[in-house]
């Protein structure tokens, strides 16, 4: 019978040998892979990561003084193309360009084009119905945010605008960026075969508001009056500035022309984004006047009850002629003042030292930038005293030869209406956020009354150049200003009025300037002064019954 022994050491060397050689290649495979195949996985790792997505921040309120919305965060959408499937008709095409803020030619271009493109970033609920109801296939909307401007025009220098990407690029939305725009979050999730397994979110933090001195009711009121004017006397642009003297806010500060930070699209004049009233610097013309008066007075060098003769309503100084709109005699320091004589300043100025004229005006904040508003600001021109000739000084006493803004003439009046202290205007709800320097007393009491009641009697006596400033049952006082100036060889005027009501303990201060105007009518009498009495009539009322 034969053996059932079977030989199991030559099988299990074999099976030993098979083994080793799997273990081998399997070794050999995974050395392969990590030396060679890095990038690969890697890249495999990383397509774990399915859901990765950014969250907005939403950005800050700006507010006016009484909470009203400003600038705000709203729900938009940005409108996405798959080429794949977007092929409209001409006539659809057409009436895109007419929706969104590009061109027929621009969506010609993107048909050209491959893959998912975006075609706007941020259109409207509204808007985003209206392209739905064309049925345009291979259109997708995502959700964003997009900033609105409540008040429009009204209110768009101040308040200033943003980017497609929301950041701040003029005006407050720029100078208050970094406090406005708060700190996006984000969204990463993972998944594996079977779908999402987990995931970490950052919540976003929102933007800090921001609240102006603003007030939108006498913002709205400028507004309006100043474009009416403006269109009525030909005129190239103007500003209004209405401050609190007391406080040195900002109450409204506007322009013409302006634009509509919602809807920039199709503006192709860039200086309506200029805020003229911080930027377009002028000769003041007649309105500083009472300025040189201070400083004349300052000096005790003449006589307060002086008459001053200006017959016969001409001079000649240093080679000069100047001369007055007539001839007015003898004057009082007043009556020079409301005739506005032009005659009589240039006999008070030319006694005077340069170094007292400078030392006043820069006093009053002449030739210094207004640097506590934030926003952008220029300083104007005031010259230095060595450099000044004696027909330079007595020019600058009635406005010429020296240059400012309109939001200078406002903060120089305030030392007027604020009993000889010169106070830092303020736009920022917040003190906080801005640092004036401290308040500071730059003229007597007793000079300042003396002034004062020169500009009363400017507004309300029967041959004073300002009557048309006066505002039924209130005591007015203030001062017309007009300058000449050639350019292109045309003559074009600004036209000014600066002025404060009540006259005593008074609560508004308000300056009204129209540029380039060629109007046969382009004095500040006539122009700016009636301007000064709808606007700040209107401002007393909406501020008085709470509307």
């Amino acid at each position: 019978m034969t053996s059932g022994v079977v030989n199991y050491s030559g099988r299990s060397f074999f099976i030993q040998l098979v083994f080793l050689a799997c273990f081998l290649l399997l070794l050999s495979r995974l050395i392969y892979i990590q030396v060679f195949q890095d990038d690969f996985i890697k890249k495999q790792l990383d397509s774990r990561i399915a859901l990765e997505s950014h969250i907005l921040s939403k950005r800050g309120k700006i507010l006016d003084r009484n909470d009203r919305l400003l600038a705000v965060d709203v729900t938009g959408y940005t409108v996405i193309a798959d080429l794949s499937l977007f092929n409209p008709s001409n006539n659809q095409i057409k009436v895109l360009g007419s929706i969104f803020p590009i061109t027929e030619e621009k969506i010609q271009r993107i048909l050209k084009k491959k893959g998912h493109v975006e075609i706007v970033r941020h259109i409207s609920e509204e808007k985003k119905i209206e392209v739905e109801s064309l049925n345009i296939q291979g259109l997708f909307f995502k959700r964003n945010l997009q900033r609105s401007y409540p008040q429009r025009e009204v209110s768009s220098h101040v308040v200033g605008i943003t980017d497609i990407d929301r950041k701040g690029i003029q005006g407050s939305e720029l100078v208050f960026n970094k406090i406005l725009k708060g700190k996006d979050g984000e969204f990463i999730g993972f998944k594996s075969p079977i779908g999402a397994i987990g995931g970490e979110r950052k919540s976003p933090t929102q933007g800090v508001d921001l609240k102006l001195t603003i007030d939108v009711r006498l913002q709205s009121i400028s507004h309006h009056e100043l474009k009416k004017a403006v269109e009525k006397y030909e005129a190239e642009s103007g500003s209004i500035v209405i401050i609190d003297p007391k406080t040195a806010e900002i109450l409204s500060l506007s322009n013409y022309p302006t634009f509509n930070p919602s809807n920039r699209k199709g503006i192709q004049d860039l200086s309506v984004f200029r805020n003229r009233a911080t930027v377009d610097v002028f000769e003041p013309g007649s309105v500083v006047k009472p300025i040189a008066m201070a400083a004349i007075l300052k000096s005790k060098k003449v006589d307060m009850k002086a008459r001053i003769n200006t017959s016969p309503g001409w001079i000649e100084y240093e080679g000069y002629k100047t001369s007055d709109f007539r001839d007015y005699g003898n004057l009082t320091l007043s009556g020079i003042i409301s005739h506005s004589s032009n005659v009589g300043m240039v006999k008070l100025c030319r006694d005077q030292q340069p170094e007292n004229l400078l030392g006043v005006f820069s006093d009053f904040g002449i030739g210094e930038q207004p640097v506590n508003i934030l926003i952008p600001s220029r300083e104007g021109f005031l010259p230095q005293a060595s450099a000044m000739s004696k027909r330079d000084k007595v020019s600058s006493c009635y406005g010429y030869g020296i240059s400012m803004t309109a939001i200078q003439l406002a903060q120089a009046y305030q030392v007027f209406a604020n009993e000889g202290v010169y106070k830092e205007l303020n736009l920022f709800y917040d003190e906080v956020l801005t640092s004036p320097k401290p308040d500071k007393k730059v003229l007597a009491e007793s000079t300042v009354s003396l002034i004062n009641s020169m500009l009363i009697e400017a507004v309300n006596s029967k041959s004073g150049t300002a009557k048309k400033a006066r505002i039924e049952g209130r005591v007015v006082a203030g001062k017309t200003g007009t300058a000449e100036k050639e350019r292109n060889g045309q003559t074009t005027y600004t036209a000014s009025f600066a002025g404060f009501v009540p006259a005593k303990n008074p609560s508004l201060l308000a300056v009204i300037v129209l540029h380039g105007i060629t109007n046969d009518t382009h004095s500040g009498g006539s122009v700016a002064a009636p301007i000064f009495s709808k606007v700040v009539g209107q401002s007393i009322h909406a501020l008085e019954s709470g509307t």
